[in-house]
């Protein structure tokens, strides 16, 4: 009798892994209340390892999206997924690394984001005909999310092949690489970067009320274009150093 009862115990939990293991990603998917403003089509595989081909946020396609979920991690009461995103995006974004969801919240590790500055350009308020060319790399070491924004974040975003064309003239500011991180809620960026056309320091703080303020200095350089030196006496003086010093705040 009691092997009889074991077999049938073992069986059941045989079957229910193996439903479990085997459940559609799709059909996962059809349960979920519905999220306005996005739209996943394409969807294959299972919850543990699958695909959708295309993700829709707001209006805005950002391409297919692949994952392979980590299992032991639940374990430690964790949802720990490997994430590949951006093939076939509008904004010809690309995405790999780390992702996940604990007791608290989402958060992300070694997760890297590409895409060209000139697509970042569109959500800039620039009333000047400025092109820009390169590519923005966002890395997050270590990321936890805690509203509005984070309560850690250890990354640094990247300006590679950085160039800015105008009717002014030309700026190559080489390498710019920004270092973020997160103090007590507020989002926070120390920038530098270095070139025969200029160089320049800026710190930027995003609090938690959406209050934002940029602080720093540029100081042309020997290849710095004349055109534009000549629109820096609205900046007024210089100080002894050569350098202009801009302070700007505002609300998003």
């Amino acid at each position: 009798m009691k092997y009889k009862l074991g077999l049938g115990v073992t069986f059941g939990a045989v079957l229910m892994t193996s439903l479990v293991a085997h459940v559609p990603a799709s059909w996962v998917w059809q349960q979920v209340p519905p999220v306005r403003g996005l739209n996943i089509s394409g969807l294959s595989g299972t919850p543990w390892q699958g695909m959708a081909t295309q993700v829709q946020w707001q209006g805005k396609n950002y391409g297919r999206l692949q994952w392979d979920m980590a299992p032991l991690s639940l374990l430690s009461g964790k949802a720990v997924f490997n994430v590949r995103f951006g093939q076939g995006s509008d904004m010809n974004i690309n995405g790999r690394g780390i992702v996940g969801y604990s007791a608290n919240g989402p958060f992300a590790e070694n997760l890297l984001v590409s895409m060209p500055a000139q697509q970042v350009m569109k959500f800039a308020r620039v009333s000047l005909p400025v092109t820009v060319a390169g590519n923005l790399e966002l890395t997050l070491r270590d990321y936890q999310y805690q509203a509005p924004y984070c309560s850690v974040l250890k990354g640094s975003l990247a300006w590679t092949a950085g160039n800015v064309s105008s009717p002014m003239g030309g700026l190559n500011p080489g390498p710019v690489i920004a270092d973020l991180n997160c103090e007590q809620g507020k989002v926070a960026a120390d920038l530098a970067q270095s070139s025969a056309d200029v160089s320049s320091e800026w710190q930027a703080v995003l609090a938690t009320d959406h209050r934002y303020t940029l602080n720093g200095w540029f100081k042309p350089g020997a290849e710095f274009p004349a055109q534009l030196s000549q629109q820096l006496k609205w900046l007024g003086n210089p100080d002894p150093k050569g350098r202009y010093k801009i302070s700007y705040n505002g609300r998003l």
